[in-house]
């Protein structure tokens, strides 16, 4: 993905690190993850552990899935698969406040 199209995604609000992560938009950024994962076999990733990262954050919210955003956020890692460095930070923030949400064991 371009840097062109990782600013797009944070000018529409998709991705935007001024919205606040709720345990629905986690679910939809892992959503995104699992959904490109699965869509590229070639890397050799199974989308298992994002997929657990859905139910675990669906689990959370009392909205499920923020459909809208998933998307957008399939954009974002295709980028970080890409090796852009503007859609590998943003993930890595979203990523890390996504993990600040989840209880402690």
């Amino acid at each position: 993905m371009s840097a062109r199209r990782a600013a797009f995604l944070l000018l529409a609000g998709v991705a935007s690190p001024a919205l606040s992560e709720t345990p629905a938009e986690c679910a939809a950024f892992w959503s995104g993850v699992a959904a490109e994962q699965r869509a590229m076999p070639g890397l050799g990733v199974a989308p298992d552990a994002a997929l657990a990262l859905v139910a675990e954050f669906s689990a959370l919210s009392e909205t499920g899935v923020a459909e809208a955003h998933v998307a957008g956020y399939r954009l974002l890692y295709r980028g970080l698969i890409d090796g852009d460095s503007q859609s590998s930070d943003l993930f890595t923030r979203i990523a890390t406040r996504c993990d600040a949400l989840l209880p402690r064991p």
